[in-house]
């Protein structure tokens, strides 16, 4: 009975760091979206 608790317990943090990871990933992706829009918008306003 011990080693169903011991795995799922295993499990459950491969799922948490998982899911960590992924947001962790998505946030880095909308950083760069941002700087590349926040960017777009300096040159524009510079030109005009």
């Amino acid at each position: 009975m011990a080693n169903r608790n011991e795995n799922t317990f295993r499990k459950r943090q491969k799922e948490i760091e998982r899911k960590r990871k992924a947001k962790e990933k998505m946030e880095r992706r909308q950083e760069k979206k941002n700087k590349s829009a926040e960017s777009d918008e300096t040159l524009t306003s510079d030109q005009i």
